[in-house]
């Protein structure tokens, strides 16, 4: 009875090293993979300024649905506080908010949007204690989402629900899309 107790511990604690050693190489690899989020869009896309992506894409953004139109940006809110316009166009239109390393931490879509585009504000913890937004802003539905890191980026997609339609969508975000750092001065305040 003792030999089989011994194999089993033995084959248990090969198990047991197996789960942590998998877990933590799954936690890992985001961080260690050299081709992340940040550098396949750094090769595109500068900082704090929208950039629309169609030929570029593939290499950006890999496994894109073609029936998307997509601006990117990418921000560091060092600068200050960063205001994101998108344009609400006819079919589909949805933001989303990455950290740099490609988490998702916020998204809306024109669902949401009572207005012709939607605006918000990304701002850091720290920003976010001194930003306020005033009732005419809040009534224009402003949003405020607070970045978890300093950097990250911001995808629109706009839905073109025929290929023909893409360079029209494509023309719109590109005439209509903002984004840019607000300086203290010029960022909402309640007075």
């Amino acid at each position: 009875m003792m030999p089989v107790l011994k194999t089993a511990l033995y084959v248990l604690a090969g198990l047991m090293l197996g789960v942590v050693v998998h877990i933590l190489s799954v936690f890992a690899l985001p961080r260690l993979a050299p081709d992340d989020a940040r550098a396949r869009l750094a090769g595109v896309a500068p900082v704090n300024r929208i950039t629309t992506l169609s030929g570029s894409s593939e290499a950006a953004l890999p496994l894109a649905d073609p029936a998307f139109e997509t601006a990117v940006c990418r921000y560091d809110l060092a600068g200050g506080v960063l205001h994101v316009r998108a344009p609400v166009t006819s079919h589909y239109t949805a933001v989303s908010l990455y950290t740099a390393t490609g988490v998702a931490f916020g998204a809306i879509n024109d669902k949401a949007a009572t207005r012709r585009t939607m605006d918000l504000f990304v701002v850091t913890a720290a920003q976010r204690r001194e930003f306020t937004i005033g009732e005419d802003d809040t009534a224009n539905d402003n949003l405020v989402m607070v970045s978890p890191t300093r950097e990250g980026f911001v995808l629109i997609r706009a839905l073109a629900v025929q290929p023909s339609f893409a360079p029209i969508v494509r023309d719109q975000l590109a005439a209509q899309a903002l984004c840019e750092v607000l300086t203290p001065e010029q960022a909402p305040t309640t007075d």
